[in-house]
């Protein structure tokens, strides 16, 4: 084995390593390192030499990226899989590699997902939550949450059906989406004892008032279950029928 100096700490590669090898992974380090001081999102833990890790937040998950772990069982185990875990929890992403690419641009490839907002399309099944998350955030930039309400979270399940219920409304189906938003509320209401009623009004109507108020109107006559008025009468001060 033998230690190598890098941008960003002492990385152990193989003593056999061609220099011509070892040299594409510093150059990648390099930038990977430059990616990171210019990003607004990532930033890296550098405090250990021989273990810094890259992190970054996206609403309720923290994201952290260990790049010489992840080179090391590239190099000594064969093993191409990113040393990477979502709020400590070890995430499986597996990313292809090519013999004449240094196993770097892997992990620039996930630094860049993150600075273009986790796209849908591209970013790993694996890290899905991720991705609902930015969308949502994406949508509600700006909105303030009050300090009591920070013990509050959705689950990703619940992330996840806020965001098709947007969908749903984008495309026209403003009851089916607030039927979802309903679903979501019901089960918070009756399933979580921290969630007050004023807690769930407060935490799903950014997702209610993306509908005019005609569209809840209609819905407010035939919701899919009867208490879903309940809600929608706070939200909107729509008096009893």
């Amino acid at each position: 084995m033998r230690e190598v100096d890098t941008a960003i700490g002492i990385l152990t590669l193989p003593k056999i390593l061609p220099q011509e090898r070892i040299n594409a992974e510093l150059k990648g380090i390099t930038l990977f390192k430059e990616i990171i001081d210019t990003s607004k999102l990532w930033k890296l833990n550098n405090a250990i030499a021989k273990r810094p890790r890259a992190y970054c937040r996206v609403g309720d998950y923290k994201i952290v990226l260990d790049p010489f772990q992840t080179l090391e069982n590239c190099y000594f185990e064969r093993n191409f899989h990113l040393v990477l875990s979502i709020n400590d929890r070890k995430v499986c992403v597996l990313e292809s590699h090519n013999s004449d690419v240094a196993y770097i641009d892997s992990m620039i490839s996930l630094l860049l997902l993150g600075e273009a907002g986790w796209p849908e399309v591209t970013t790993p099944v694996t890290m899905r939550e991720v991705s609902v998350e930015q969308q949502i955030i994406d949508y509600y930039l700006g909105r303030e949450r009050s300090k009591d309400s920070m013990k509050l979270c959705f689950t990703a399940e619940n992330k996840e059906e806020l965001l098709q219920a947007r969908h749903e409304i984008e495309g026209g189906n403003s009851w089916e989406g607030l039927a979802t938003i309903m679903k979501v509320a019901r089960k918070k209401y009756v399933c979580s004892p921290l969630w007050t009623m004023d807690d769930v009004v407060c935490e799903i109507s950014p997702y209610v008032n993306v509908c005019s108020e005609e569209q809840i109107s209609l819905y407010f006559e035939n919701p899919f279950e009867p208490a879903d008025r309940i809600f929608l009468k706070i939200i909107m001060s729509i008096p009893n029928i």
